[in-house]
């Protein structure tokens, strides 16, 4: 019985480290590969959910040429680039990308999105659901049509403390409620920066802060939401935004509970300027909405 034992435990030693070594630091996907494949350049996988499989915690995978990529689950640190092309993701009735990194092992617990083109197609759920990782990177990515309920772009609701998203030169558009909503943890606040971004034409507010998050928006443009261009709902929000416009929203910026700030941007042709405890520098363009509520002005920074 003993020697029967020992071989089934050398038998799964050496399946697990069958498994550890069939995996790639770099994998490839082409509209034309076959998941059945090692994921190799020369021999690349069809789908996103194929290759992460046997690419290694912390590896790449890239796109050889433009393709319908399909949805993923992501469960270890990994970046999924679509470069140079716009990867396709067509995510019907469900959710583009979901993140959920529990393994202990993995330290970084970092994604990494680059160059995708995540659909909804009109009833797809939500665009990536993050739900437990210490950083998400979005760049260069388009997410639309997520219409479905609950409709979201990107829906960040976790218990890390500290979480990092990072949302650079993207556009967040047609989706039925918000574009980014963001949910941090109680023992440490999100922290969420969006750069040169659009987020437009969403069914309810293009940025939501919901609990235990603090935003930094720079150079974007935050144009016709159904509700607030950025919103800041509770004491634990706080919002910075800067070089942005924000026109034909409900309103421009809405802070329920916490503060808001702007800085150098232009608030124009929303139903209401701003509501609640925002501030300004002075140096804001707050002009052609129809209530035109000016924030409560702060001393002008100081130049060092």
């Amino acid at each position: 019985m003993r020697i029967i034992r020992l071989l089934l435990i050398a038998l799964l030693l050496l399946s697990l480290a069958t498994i550890a070594s069939a995996q790639a630091t770099r994998t490839w996907v082409s509209g034309v590969g076959d998941d059945a494949n090692p994921c190799s350049r020369t021999a690349p996988c069809k789908t996103f959910a194929g290759a992460i499989s046997k690419t290694a915690r912390d590896g790449y995978i890239n796109v050889l040429d433009p393709g319908g990529f399909g949805t993923v689950t992501i469960t270890k640190s990994i970046t999924i680039d679509g470069t140079p092309f716009m990867a396709g993701q067509a995510a019907a009735v469900t959710t583009g990308v979901i993140i959920n990194i529990t393994d202990v092992n993995d330290t970084a617990k970092t994604v990494v999105l680059r160059n995708l083109d995540i659909e909804g197609l009109g009833n797809g759920l939500r665009g990536i659901n993050m739900i437990a990782a210490n950083k998400l990177l979005v760049e260069n990515c388009k997410i639309f049509g997520f219409r479905g309920a609950p409709g979201q772009g990107i829906l960040v609701n976790t218990t890390v403390a500290n979480f990092k998203l990072v949302v650079r030169n993207c556009t967040i558009t047609g989706n039925a409620t918000q574009g980014i909503q963001v949910t941090g943890a109680a023992g440490g606040a999100a922290q969420v920066h969006i750069d040169n971004t659009i987020i437009s034409e969403n069914g309810s507010s293009g940025l939501d802060l919901v609990s235990n998050a603090k935003g930094t928006v720079s150079y974007c443009d935050f144009t016709q939401n159904g509700s607030a261009g950025a919103l800041a709902q509770q004491a634990t929000t706080d919002l910075d935004i800067a070089y942005t416009v924000l026109e034909h929203n409900v309103v421009g910026v809405s802070v329920t509970s916490g503060s808001a700030r702007l800085y150098n941007s232009h608030v124009t042709h929303n139903s209401t300027s701003v509501a609640g405890t925002v501030q300004s520098h002075g140096n804001n363009g707050v002009i052609n909405n129809t209530t035109n509520t000016a924030p409560a002005l702060l001393p002008a920074p100081s130049l060092q």
